[in-house]
């Protein structure tokens, strides 16, 4: 009985279609589709494209449109990609309202003095050019003084003086690439100079007093309103390993403050833990003849979180964004 059982599922399974008894193991046959996606992967890894390291993401990371410009600090002269940037907040806060335009503030500042700025970008190529304009008011933090709850901005205030100060710009970078980096479209140095011009507009005749400091007393000439003062920088952003950036900055600083002269340098390294948010640390040398001391040093630290994704390549005739 068993023996006839067997003889007519046997006959059952020869008289099947085709598309069943490819299904049967071991005699399955591969589909059409399944022999073509395989035939891609052999050719593309023939010639070297996709990522070998990853199978589950065939074309890599770029596929998920991660950003790549940490090295463009905002002291540079580009602009965040646009509808991206990153909020700090020791450091300027960034957004790119389109390409060649950026949107920043210092955070920790406003407290004191709410800031905007405007960065846009005149030229890029082997020479990058960027000019950036702002507006500051300390009118917050003189009030704080007014009302001896907070003494950062000056001493002592006669009243609350109304001062409005401008700020305009001007940023040359020079990139460097390396060819055998891992992020050869992005540079691994970038040299940067810049000179800028503070100045502020009293609407009142109130006495502001502020004790001679090597940090303040030439700032102050601006968000006092009681002249200006000129900054000339250099600096230089290395992208040293993956994860890890270094940053320095010499500057000088010239105007209406006694010994009309000071000199200032800051260096920092910038680490990032995960691929969206870095730490700073470092420290900001001051040498100059203000005050009792001629020669200060301050800590500097800050956090930074970026969001948004790099921009879309641009492709065509006439360079226009093609996905």
């Amino acid at each position: 009985m068993v023996k006839h059982y067997l003889i007519v599922l046997i006959l059952i399974c020869f008289t099947l279609p085709d598309r069943s008894q490819a299904q049967i193991w071991p005699f399955r046959k591969k589909s059409q589709v399944e022999k073509a996606t395989k035939d891609l992967e052999k050719r593309k890894q023939e010639a070297g494209e996709g990522n070998q390291f990853n199978r589950l993401q065939p074309f890599g990371q770029s596929r998920e449109n991660m950003r790549d410009d940490y090295i463009w600090s905002a002291a540079t002269a580009a602009t965040s990609y646009p509808h991206a940037g990153n909020i700090s907040v020791t450091t300027p806060a960034r957004y790119g309202i389109k390409q060649g335009l950026e949107l920043s503030t210092i955070p920790i500042l406003n407290y004191w003095a709410p800031n905007i700025f405007v960065k846009n970008e005149i030229s890029r190529g082997k020479i990058w050019v960027s000019s950036l304009h702002g507006v500051y008011t300390s009118w917050p933090g003189l009030k704080m003084v007014y009302n001896e709850k907070n003494f950062l901005l000056a001493d002592s205030v006669s009243n609350v003086p109304r001062v409005v100060s401008f700020r305009n710009q001007i940023i040359i970078s020079k990139p460097f690439f390396n060819k055998l980096s891992c992020y050869p479209h992005q540079p691994n140095l970038i040299l940067s100079a810049s000179l800028a011009l503070d100045f502020g507009i009293p609407f009142d005749d109130e006495e502001i007093y502020l004790e001679d400091n090597l940090f303040k007393t030439p700032r102050s000439m601006s968000y006092a309103g009681t002249g200006w003062f000129g900054t000339f920088s250099f600096r230089a952003d290395w992208h040293i390993v993956t994860q890890l950036y270094g940053r320095g900055e010499i500057r000088l600083l010239t105007g209406d403050f006694p010994s009309n002269l000071t000199f200032e340098q800051q260096s920092s390294l910038e680490y990032f833990p995960v691929n969206n948010l870095s730490v700073s640390a470092g420290y900001i040398l001051g040498v100059g003849n203000i005050g009792p001391n001629s020669l200060k040093l301050l800590p500097f630290l800050d956090i930074a979180f970026y969001f948004g994704k790099k921009q879309d390549r641009q492709r065509g005739l006439f360079k226009q964004q093609m996905f």
